[in-house]
């Protein structure tokens, strides 16, 4: 009863919700607070009753002697990502009361955010690739619905159709290695794929193409190099969506679908294309993170590049560092965007960091509980971020298959983390109000609909922080290798004891000198190449427009319009051709028929003859 609540209830949640809000808005977000509560409660009844895996056998329909299942699947894994899924899902609908009851369409916002629920628990309880692609595509749809929401409004409704065509491309992957799955195992069941490449029983070379195919779909979804220009443009949509999906829940699919399929992964040997690639995106986003203007797109960066550094750990071995920091992530992470909705709101949907300043006063809380995130984030002691990232950068440094380019490039991102989030924190808190108008008209707000959510989640990623060991050996069954983090962590923490420094004298004490340095050439070509996120965003629409569009597009075009229609074309003068010739055997004179049939029928006797012959 409790599983079929879980993922049932979602969709016809969103359909209730949808029906209410239009006879009255208010009932639109009371049912879905109620439907929040609800799933996180069947969630908590599941984790506490836990004791071996549930397993559903579903069969979706059957062609010949094929079948093709849509079974259930939950362990420690996927429960651990249905706590994230409906508890940051019911906290993130309890603040869009406050931050969404002056939108006019609430029926609709809240039965979208419902649907993507749902989309992401079918997804992380999948037994078969099958029930996870449909869960894949529901939040891909879901994505899109709540990125447009503001659809009335060309920007929203852009980055809707940008998200949608950059995981799409990503999609098509997935599709293509469910495809060669079952072609080359027979089946769709990620216990038995497993079990299978474990033990060798699938060809080396078509794993690695299907592990690759299968990286390439997680990141379209996860937002990783070259395909995140799509989850920056996605801040277009309401900070809430942003928090749930685009921060701490959507976006962890890519990872999970590695982790679930980590043992193919290991046996396929190609974890190290996924360290590879997750390394070089959490630099470029760490880096582009720096010099953001917009609060939301300074996380968004940062999404980007903590994302990275959980598929970096996937990638050197630790399926526990990976799996911790993407549940430490997914709680800092929506505590800081939900605490820029906050302030964003409190500013009359100001997100301009440097017309802010001060704002510890009016927002005291606020300002607080986002300290907490950002003090997590940057990897401080004793909050949860310290443990999964310091780890995931030791992991980088002591394993043999990394090169010194990959733990170089996950070092400087880490690092980094303290110096964009110190700056975001400093530059909207601390100081002297930049924009004293602005600052005039900053309202608090309320404490049970915004801060009690804030609290919440500052909270749990206080006692995250006390149980590291434990959840990564609920997770994976594997613990951290805390003896390098004894060597490790005093360099770590003086490194960032200085970066905080620097970003104190440069965004508090000695403004002039920050100005004079930002005012140089080389600095302001730095500053374009890193707030335009190294052009990854440019030089793909170049290549859509001029390649595929501008040479492969225009060239079948010119095929279809010369070869294609030309042949079609060609018939008719040819047929005209063939009749006016026959028509010239034809004519009204008696003789010239009768001399046509005698010549006819010569022609036949000759070779009537020449065969008997």
């Amino acid at each position: 009863m409790t599983l079929t609540v879980l993922l049932l209830l979602p969709f016809v949640g969103a359909l209730l919700t949808f029906i209410a809000g239009k006879m009255k808005a208010s009932l639109a977000f009371w049912l879905a607070e109620v439907i929040g509560l609800i799933l996180f409660a069947a969630t908590l009844i599941l984790f506490s009753s836990y004791t071996e895996p549930i397993v559903v056998n579903i069969t979706w329909f059957s062609f010949g002697h094929n079948t093709l299942p849509f079974g259930i699947y939950i362990d420690h894994l996927s429960l651990v990502m249905l706590l994230i899924a409906t508890g940051l899902g019911a906290l993130d609908i309890h603040f869009a009361h406050d931050y969404m009851k002056e939108d006019p369409d609430q029926a609709r916002y809240y039965a979208k955010v419902l649907f993507f629920i749902g989309g992401m628990i079918l997804l992380v309880t999948a037994k078969e690739l099958t029930a996870l692609f449909v869960g894949w595509e529901f939040m891909g749809l879901a994505s899109y619905l709540l990125i447009s929401f503001w659809h009335q409004n060309s920007a929203p409704a852009d980055a809707g159709v940008s998200a949608f065509l950059y995981t799409r491309f990503g999609d098509i992957f997935l599709f293509a290695a469910l495809g060669l799955l079952f072609y080359y195992t027979g089946t769709l069941d990620l216990q038995k794929i497993n079990a299978l490449a474990s033990n060798g029983a699938i060809d080396s070379g078509v794993s690695f193409v299907i592990a690759i195919f299968i990286f390439v779909a997680a990141i379209g979804k996860s937002g990783q190099f070259p395909l995140f220009p799509w989850l920056m443009r996605a801040m277009e949509g309401p900070t809430t969506v942003s928090a749930l999906i685009h921060g701490a829940t959507m976006v962890n699919s890519g990872i999970y679908i590695v982790a679930r399929m980590f043992d193919f992964y290991v046996a396929a040997d190609a974890l190290v294309i996924v360290a590879a690639v997750a390394s070089l995106s959490a630099f470029i986003g760490a880096s582009s993170a720096l010099v953001q203007s917009e609060i939301k797109k300074v996380l968004a960066y940062s999404t980007m590049s903590h994302l990275s550094l959980a598929f970096i750990g996937l990638g050197v071995g630790s399926l526990a560092a990976g799996m911790t920091h993407l549940t430490n992530h997914a709680v800092f992470k929506a505590l800081l965007f939900l605490g820029a909705g906050a302030v964003i709101m409190s500013a009359h949907h100001t997100k301009d960091l440097w017309k802010f300043g001060g704002a510890y006063k009016m927002l005291t809380l606020v300002a607080i509980f986002m300290g907490i995130g950002a003090l997590s984030l940057s990897g401080i002691p004793p909050l949860s971020g310290y443990f999964s990232k310091d780890a995931i950068l030791v992991d980088s440094l002591v394993n043999p298959q990394t090169n010194g380019l990959i733990s170089t490039l996950t070092i400087i991102a880490g690092l980094l983390s303290i110096a964009y989030i110190g700056r975001l924190w400093v530059l909207i808190f601390a100081g002297k109000p930049r924009d004293k108008a602005l600052n005039e008209k900053m309202t608090t707000p309320s404490k049970f609909w915004i801060s009690l959510p804030l609290g919440i989640m500052a909270l749990v990623t206080i006692v995250l922080g006390f149980f590291q060991t434990p959840l990564a050996e609920y997770i994976t069954g594997e613990a951290f290798e805390e003896v390098h983090l004894a060597y490790f962590a005093p360099l770590l923490l003086g490194t960032m004891a200085l970066i905080a420094f620097v970003i104190y004298k440069f965004y508090l004490a000695n403004t002039e000198a920050r100005d004079k340095l930002a005012a140089q050439p080389l600095m302001k070509a730095l500053h374009q190449l890193l707030f335009n996120g190294y052009y990854v965003e440019r030089m793909i629409t170049w290549f859509a427009k001029s390649v595929v569009v501008g040479f492969v597009a225009r060239t079948i075009a010119w095929l279809e319009h010369h070869v294609v229609d030309g042949a079609v074309n060609a018939t008719v003068g040819l047929s005209s051709a063939i009749v006016a010739r026959l028509s010239q055997t034809h004519s009204h004179r008696i003789s010239n028929q009768a001399g046509a049939m005698m010549l006819g029928a010569l022609l036949i006797i000759s070779i009537l003859l020449i065969k008997g012959l």
